[in-house]
């Protein structure tokens, strides 16, 4: 038997907006917190979330008379609704974006790439589309563009995720970043075994790079989170050099690691997505621009 089309069966529906109203609560543990956010009347917002409860036929949070909590299934709801939302957002752009109703590209960069001169270059071709640009830190690279976030991303490889198209742009030499007061800060460059015993900072998710080993500092998720404990002498750390001329501090310098392989730093796409011309467009902008 041919199973229905997921359009004719109602048992398969969310109510987004009652989804929304569930995260808030959830980020808050606080009905009264969340509606002063939403600007949603607290026994409004405790009807809706009650009603998706009966929705999916299972409770979401542990109601006590001080504090919220959620259950099990609430903690797998924060994570399905969350992509939830991301989607319809995305579906929304895309849609209204071939339909012509707005001239929206949206692009994500990398702390320390310049964008400024494609962006400008992409403008002066364009300038009827509204440039929105989003940071995104290396963790989210490929999600941000998979999850309908941006149209098209800087970011530097390796990137995690498959499904991208990748557009490679230009090499990025890799850097070491050392507290001024550092042994190695008295030489002009250094080797990658001028580093093996000592501690390097990486981000906490972070694939074991094989340089140095690792220093016991956590908590680091961010470029400016890593310089920070590099100032404090927590550890030294690996870095693009971009990023090195981007974030200049008295007390830190850096030097090249002249035997290290560089980052190349690329613009990429979902490559199962119908390409706009205006994301074509502003990547044929940056080959333009970095071809010389």
């Amino acid at each position: 038997m041919t199973a229905p089309a997921l359009y004719l069966d109602q048992g398969t529906e969310l109510d987004l907006r009652k989804v929304r109203y569930f995260l808030a609560v959830a980020a808050h543990l606080n009905f009264r917190r969340a509606s002063e956010e939403l600007r949603v009347a607290q026994p409004a917002l405790s009807r809706a979330v009650k009603a998706l409860e009966r929705d999916l036929g299972v409770r979401l949070f542990v109601r006590g008379t001080h504090a919220v909590s959620l259950t099990e299934a609430g903690h797998a709801l924060v994570l399905e609704g969350s992509s939830l939302l991301t989607a319809s957002l995305a579906a929304r752009r895309r849609v209204r974006a071939e339909g012509g109703s707005v001239a929206t590209l949206s692009i994500g960069f990398r702390p320390g790439i310049i964008i400024t001169p494609v962006v400008q270059r992409f403008t002066r071709r364009h300038p009827d589309v509204v440039v929105v640009a989003h940071r995104i830190e290396w963790d989210e690279q490929g999600a941000a563009l998979l999850g309908g976030r941006v149209d098209v991303a800087w970011i530097r490889t390796p990137v995690e995720g498959t499904g991208l198209r990748v557009v490679d742009l230009f090499d990025d030499a890799e850097m070491i970043a050392l507290p001024v007061d550092h042994p190695l800060a008295a030489m002009t460059s250094v080797t990658l075994g001028d580093l093996a015993d000592e501690p390097m900072l990486r981000y906490d998710a972070a694939p074991v790079h094989g340089t140095g080993r690792d220093a016991a500092f956590p908590g680091v998720r961010t470029m400016e989170e890593k310089l920070e404990a590099v100032a404090l002498g927590h550890g030294i750390a690996l870095l693009p050099e971009t990023a090195a001329r981007y974030y200049q501090r008295a007390d830190i310098v850096y030097r090249p690691v002249t035997d290290a392989p560089p980052y190349t730093v690329a613009l990429a796409t979902v490559a199962a997505a119908r390409p706009r011309p205006e994301v074509e467009d502003f990547i044929a902008a940056a080959r333009s621009l970095y071809a010389g």
